[in-house]
């Protein structure tokens, strides 16, 4: 049997449960990351750096190639990606908060990477052209968006690759779920503004998207399992 195969036989097999929905508005998703931005590095990176940087490994961005940061943040993520696609390669991250697209710009800046580029915006209404991307990037984005519009946010970023472009997805992750999920969802119901993330079927997601899955790794962030997913589309 194909990974592929493999893949879809396992998600067929263990069908999604219900996942916690995301109450809290745009709007204010946006007001709480503006007010959040500089102190984001401080309180979060810690925690997310290791499965951030194991998404960008599997990614691997090469130069000349065209990739998105959806959700850049502070643009932590988005300097390791205009430094590997080089002078040549195009580099953009995308930000629902004005205040990260600030602090994405200054790291870029910082880093003597000019040429990157930063866009305020949604991720589930992109302002490019269909197959506009070689590569797409989102790390603890995906799980921020309702549940009901998880399948328009994954049509948008499959929209902009390109047919043979690839995506890689890093989430806080509901498979393999035990009480530390079950306590944090818990915790994410009742504070949906401080706790936003919430965990996901991420690879299962994904094929349910028109995505076929190329490998998938496993980390941990406060002790609650995350998915560091590659795919293509189909």
């Amino acid at each position: 049997m194909t990974d592929e195969r493999r893949v879809a036989s396992e998600a067929a097999d263990r069908p999604p449960g219900p996942i916690a929905r995301v109450s809290r508005s745009k709007r204010d998703a946006r007001d709480w990351y503006d007010t959040f931005s500089r102190r984001y590095d401080a309180v979060a990176d810690p925690f997310e750096a290791p499965a951030r940087t194991g998404g960008l490994e599997l990614l691997a961005p090469e130069p000349d190639e065209r990739v998105l940061d959806v959700g850049c943040g502070t643009g932590i993520a988005l300097v390791a990606i205009a430094r590997a696609v080089g002078p040549t390669g195009t580099a953009v991250g995308i930000d629902l908060a004005d205040g990260m697209c600030r602090a994405s710009r200054r790291a870029l800046a910082g880093a003597g990477l000019e040429r990157g580029v930063v866009i305020a915006g949604d991720g589930a209404s992109l302002p490019f052209a269909d197959d506009a991307f070689d590569a797409v990037f989102a790390s603890f984005v995906l799980e921020l968006f309702d549940t009901r519009e998880i399948p328009i946010v994954l049509a948008e970023w499959r929209r902009v690759l390109a047919p043979d472009g690839r995506l890689c997805v890093v989430s806080l992750s509901r498979s393999g779920f035990g009480p530390t999920t079950w306590l944090y969802e818990r915790v994410h119901d009742l504070l949906p503004t401080a706790v936003d993330c919430r965990p996901i079927y991420v690879t299962e997601t994904l094929c349910e998207a028109g995505f076929r899955v190329l490998e998938t790794r496993y980390e941990t962030v406060w002790r609650l399992p995350v998915e560091i997913v590659l795919a293509r589309p189909r």
